[in-house]
């Protein structure tokens, strides 16, 4: 007597009972009857007590001490025993959908039908050692709903033998460990066939998936593009990476890395990270005009920033894919990435349309730019918004540095005088034309004020700010780059160039509760008051006791520079930014200066930025040191290292972290202690480069 396969596969299915479902025949099985494709069943056939439900319960992580106890061990296997068997039940499936596969893969397809029964027996009979019954605790469809709408065996091959399988090669050795810790070594050796078995599955799968996938696409790139949402290759991993039983099955080196440093939420709704660091010139002309594929050298190199701010659920949108050496390096580092996604660049900068809900959408600024290249994505917000919700003229205005002047004169003019803070005069006064530039100056040097800063009130440090020393006239260029800027900003801001000693920044974001302080990051600037780069978890290391106590003088049991920002300023600005409807990161520049005669003095507003900034990157790398290391962050350019080192940016970093290698502390979560780390892939970087710098001490930073 023989059975016919598509018989067999029927009876796994559509069985109500467990002897149905588990039962394999001895007589001899044929694949010669092969009937039309079946239609996935609306709901699985199943005994009464092993019914799925989408609110069925999930394993977590179980601590190693809860799995002392019997019943908790039987709990996790009755987990793992729903897996098994809804592993069977996608077989039969396959089988039944696809009856014009090639025979040998419909025998493999029963063949591990065959094992899948055999597990989730072995789960059955040790559960129930354990004191608890399959069926007793509800059973989650995830798995049923995240496979069964397979459309054709490549999608099997890809849902089922790449991404669960695969991933159960990381779970079944890390609970194997556990069990075997607490002495359970009955489950451990079960958990150790299981793992044999799912190297050969995922071997078996990866054979058939090279056969089918798109040709000309790497195992990686096609894996990829097959998993639809919220499949991802996340999915396809656990807790403990295992390279050795990826490479047993059959993966190739370049697809494990890949996939070892690959990141996707697993169920937050994520916000979406895009990097636009010239939004402050779309911001001057209230116009997206100009947004195209050929972004700024700082663009395309220092894209990859807002991973730092990330959290590892949410999706950073890149205009090239890192190499997986660079993500490699950070993974090793201990720091979590998000999901990474590529946007076209080739004709127009445009977020891909992303096929979820969405909690936020995080460019580095809201600008016209922004709302441009988010467009497609704005309706998917999980809170509704308008796209004058991000940019409109009330915004606009707050991007200003003529504003945050302005802004700054009056609230010092609103509160009681205090000796400490710069007098008024110590802000800027704009200019419209060239001869309101020339009465400004003129002013400014009667009153004792040598030399000057010419600020554009949209533009950033390096590109729109110039120095005017003591007596030095307006040369022709200069005023060239004034003139430009009185047409494009309609004015230019004339400051007092002051003795600068100290530069900070306060990291804030503005929420629906209000506007926070997130924390106070120390700024190393150049003579002319340019980024270098900034100290994280050093805040007063290395400054001498004078300065040291003009900031830390306790005012209210509370430094006198937290409690004057938090107390004072932070009140006030949240009016004006929840007038303009404006939610989102922002930083405010300030300084410590030496007066004329003598005085240390703080200029409390120099800029407000009304975006992402780089000391709200170093604010969250600082979160990744050990307790008591320091860090330095630093942009160099391709210039720089050329007259400093003679050297490409890729081999001055490669002889920096050669120098000072990553080393993590011994805690559970590791945290870096010492060590130099790219912040954007060095093989790639045309221009710039993003260097983290830890060190055990400040003195170590040698800055």
């Amino acid at each position: 007597m023989a059975i016919q396969l598509e018989d067999f596969a029927k009876q796994v299915l559509f069985g109500t009972s467990m002897e149905e479902k588990l039962s394999f025949p001895r007589e001899e099985i044929l694949d010669t009857k092969r009937s039309d494709p079946i239609k996935t069943p609306k709901q699985l056939s199943r005994p009464k007590h092993l019914v799925l439900r989408e609110e069925g319960v999930k394993a977590g992580h179980p601590a190693q001490s809860k799995l002392i106890d019997e019943r908790e061990r039987g709990r996790l296997l009755h987990f793992f025993g729903n897996h098994e068997l809804l592993a069977t039940e996608l077989m039969a499936l396959a089988i039944l959908k696809f009856p014009d596969a090639p025979a040998s893969f419909r025998r493999g397809l029963l063949e591990t039908l065959k094992d899948e029964q055999m597990h989730t027996q072995l789960y059955m009979h040790r559960m129930k050692q354990c004191g608890v019954e399959f069926g007793e605790l509800p059973l989650s469809d995830y798995f049923w709903r995240s496979v069964s709408s397979m459309e054709d065996p490549l999608d099997y091959v890809t849902r089922l033998s790449l991404t669960f399988e695969q991933a159960n090669l990381d779970y079944s050795r890390e609970y194997g460990k556990i069990f075997a810790s607490v002495g359970d070594r009955s489950t451990a050796g079960i958990l150790d066939k299981i793992y044999r078995d799912e190297i050969d599955h995922v071997g078996f799968g990866l054979k058939w998936f090279r056969r089918w996938k798109a040709e000309g696409k790497t195992d990686w790139e096609a894996f990829r593009e097959r998993l639809v949402f919220p499949l991802s290759p996340a999915r396809a991993k656990g807790n403990f990476f295992n390279r050795e039983g990826r490479s047993e099955a059959g993966l190739d080196a370049s697809f494990i890395k890949d996939l070892e440093v690959f990141s996707q939420s697993r169920g937050r709704t994520p916000y979406v990270y895009w990097f636009n660091p010239d939004a402050e010139r779309f911001a001057a002309r209230n116009s997206s005009e100009g947004v195209d594929a050929g972004t700024s050298p700082v663009q395309k190199d220092l894209a990859f920033l807002p991973a730092f701010v990330a959290k590892r659920d949410d999706i950073l949108l890149l205009p090239r894919m890192p190499t997986s050496a660079f993500l490699g390096e950070l993974k090793a580092a201990g720091l979590e990435l998000p999901e990474l996604q590529t946007y076209e660049s080739e004709e127009e900068v445009s977020a891909p349309n992303l096929d979820r809900k969405l909690r936020g959408l995080r460019p580095w600024a809201w600008s016209p730019d922004s709302v441009l290249f988010f467009e497609k994505n704005i309706s998917k917000l999980t809170r509704a918004k308008k796209p004058d919700t991000f940019w409109n003229e009330g915004i606009r205005t707050l991007h200003s540095k003529v504003w945050a002047a302005a802004w700054a004169k009056s609230l010092l003019d609103r509160i009681p005088h205090e000796e400490w803070l710069a007098p008024t005069s110590a802000f800027g006064k704009l200019a419209e034309n060239a001869q309101g530039l020339q009465r400004i100056c003129e002013a400014f040097r009667s009153a004792g004020c040598s030399s000057l800063a010419l600020k554009a009130p949209f533009g950033t440090a390096a590109n729109g700010m110039r120095r005017l020393e003591a007596d030095e006239l307006i040369d022709e260029r200069l005023m060239r780059w004034c003139e430009q800027t009185f047409v494009e900003q309609e004015g230019l801001l004339v400051e007092p160039w002051l003795d600068r000693v100290f530069d900070f920044s306060i990291q804030l974001e503005m929420g629906k509760g209000g506007l926070r302080a997130l924390g106070y990051t120390r700024l190393l600037n150049n003579a002319r008051g340019q980024f270098r780069g900034i100290v994280t978890n050093g805040f007063c290391q290395g400054l001498d006791s004078e300065l040291v106590k003009f900031l830390m003088q306790r005012v209210q049991g509370r430094p006198r520079i937290y409690y004057w920002y938090e107390s004072v300023v932070l009140p006030e600005l949240e009016k004006e930014l929840a007038a303009a409807g404006y939610e989102g990161p922002l930083g405010i520049d300030a300084f410590v200066y030496r007066s004329y005669d003598g005085r240390l003095m703080l200029k409390p507003v120099v800029e407000i930025n009304l975006r992402y900034t780089m000391g709200r990157i170093a604010l969250e790398l600082g979160q990744r040191n050990a307790a008591t290391s320091v860090g330095f962050f630093e942009v160099v350019s391709k210039a720089q290292i050329k007259k400093r080192a003679g050297q490409s940016l890729s081999e001055f970093c490669e002889r920096q972290t050669a120098a000072y290698p990553v080393k993590l502390s011994a805690e559970k979560k590791p945290r870096i202690e010492e060590g130099t780390l790219a912040l954007n892939d060095p093989q790639q970087a045309q221009r710039f480069l993003a260097l983290y710098h830890v060190r055990r001490s400040f003195k170590e930073l040698a800055l």
